[in-house]
This record gives C-alpha cells, structure tokens and sequence, in this order.
C-alpha cells in the first residue's frame, strides 16, 4: 500500500506481491501528510500535521473505509501499534500522552501519560514504535524547537497493565531506554533486539544506527554512524537481523540508497537507477527492496 501527495492533497495506490504495475487512486482524496500501516490484517492510513486521524481500510475494499477517527485536534498522529483485535495505541508527536484505542471502531479505551520523559519543552514528541510480546517500545525524540537535547530515548510500556516499565527505580523518575544518537526516525523490532535510526541534527553527521538489545534493555551503540554512511540518514529497512537498507541525503540534498551489513560495520556503494530526489521511505518485500522515489528537481 503506497500514500501518495503533492503535498496539499494526497491518495493512495496498491501495488501486489510481484507486480510492477500500480493499482491507483484507490482512496483520494486523502490528507497530504500521510503514511500507512499494516496490521492484522487492515491498513491503516495515519493523517498526521493537522490531519490528526486515521482510516481503517479492509484489503478487500480498498475504495471505502472501514471506520474513520479522530486521535484528538492537534495531535499530530505518527504511528499505530496493535496489542490484540480490540487494543491499540497511537503515539501522537503534538501530546504528552500516548492514545489506546480500539481500532475496530476508534474509541478511546485510555491514555498514557509520557511527559516525565519529555524534555524542557514539555513534549516527548513521540514517533515511531514497535511491539515485542507484551511491551511497546515508543521513540521519544525529545526536541526543543526541532532541535536535539541531550539524548532520545525509547519509552518502554507493558501493553497488559498500560503502565510505564521505569527500568532504573533507583534513580530520580521514569526512565526508559537511553539511545546513543538522538532524534529518531525508523523503530524495527527482529527477535529479542530493536534497530533504531537516529538523524540527530540535520548536517551535523553525529546520528547512525544502533540496535537495543532487549535481554539488557540497552543500546549497543552506534552500529554504523552518519559519517560512515556520508550523509544524514533519513530512512531505513531490514532485510535480516545482519543486512539493512538505508536513504542517506547529502548536503546538497541529493539522496542515495545504500546498503548497510550490520555485523561487519559496513557500508555498500549506492544504488544504481535511484534519481537522487526525495525518497520518503522503503520497505522489504521478500526478496525486493521497494523504493519511494519522488524524483529529482529536474524531474
């Protein structure tokens, strides 16, 4: 499933397991920030700044939704989570509390309050999360005026009880998972480990990739850093738990693919056949790399 916009309005595409031929405007209009979702079975298109809602949408049925509803004015909503049929949550990057619904109708079952985590600003901006048994781990990017502070972190919450996990009682507050570069953008949980990519500051080359080990509940480090990559990195995929794709855009704002190996450390030449232009997101479909490329400036 493919959210398409020029930026004002948006609509949506699917293309099937092995085509290379796009079913479009399936469901337009639809808001022009948006991003989908699978879970379970239905897609979710999450309309984010200003938008502040998300669509359910039935495979079958890809023109009509299920249920529409709103995560609150003003909310900004940039990802959904399920824990079962009936349970999920929603981080929203303009509050200070994270939303549990039930998708099947969107009604509110309750709210998490993550602003002992926020930073001085008073937000937490939360983005994007990923599910592990009975906890969600929610990248806390923690920016003032979209600025970096001193660390992001993950919020660690057990999907059970709806509580915060503090995993250091001994200090002062709540504390979650403290990542090694800030600012956040992809969340991809494999197994017992979650690969976090970090942007930082854009231009300042000091984000990377990291991988939280979830036995210890503690970032490795930076596996592969910006500098290594050449650029600042703006999105990121997995093949495997060792073998990744990342988008890096330089500082002429020219974007590349490249390929990552995150055991050796390594970083692959770039990919061929990719504009150079603006590239949201990618995603692994078995043994394909999808590619969202918009184009360069001059096409």
């Amino acid at each position: 499933m493919v959210t398409t916009a020029d930026f004002e309005t948006g609509s949506t595409a699917l293309m099937r397991a092995g085509s290379q031929v796009a079913q479009i405007d399936l469901l337009a209009p639809i808001h022009g920030d948006a991003v989908a979702r699978y879970h379970g079975g239905m897609i979710y298109i999450i309309e984010r700044f200003l938008g502040d809602n998300i669509i359910v949408l039935n495979p079958a049925d890809l023109r009509t939704p299920v249920v529409q509803f709103s995560v609150g004015n003003g909310a900004n909503p940039q990802d959904i989570e399920l824990f079962s049929a009936g349970k999920a949550y929603v981080s929203r990057y303009g509050s200070t509390a994270l939303l549990v619904v039930d998708p099947r109708d969107g009604s509110q079952l309750g709210e998490i309050d993550l602003s002992a985590l926020a930073d001085i600003d008073g937000l937490p901006e939360m983005g994007q999360m990923a599910a592990v048994g009975s906890r969600l781990y929610v990248a806390l990017q923690r920016l003032d005026n979209f600025a970096p502070t001193e660390f992001s972190c993950l919020a660690v919450i057990d999907m059970n009880s709806d509580a915060v996990v503090d995993l250091d009682p001994v200090a002062e507050g709540v504390q979650g998972i403290r990542l090694a570069a800030t600012n956040p953008n992809e969340v991809i949980a494999i197994g017992q480990k979650v690969f976090v990519s970090g942007v930082a500051g854009f231009g300042d080359r000091a984000g990377g990739i990291e991988i939280v080990d979830l036995a210890t509940n503690q970032s490795g480090g930076v596996a592969i850093s910006e500098e290594e990559l050449g650029g600042d990195l703006t999105a990121f995929a997995l093949a495997s738990q060792e073998r990744g794709f990342a988008v890096v855009m330089d500082d002429n704002f020219a974007y590349q693919v490249r390929p990552v190996d995150l055991v050796r450390g390594t970083v692959g030449a770039a990919l061929e056949g990719h504009s150079g232009g603006f590239t949201p997101a990618l995603a692994v479909d078995g043994g394909q790399l999808v590619i969202a490329d918009r184009g360069s400036f001059d096409d």
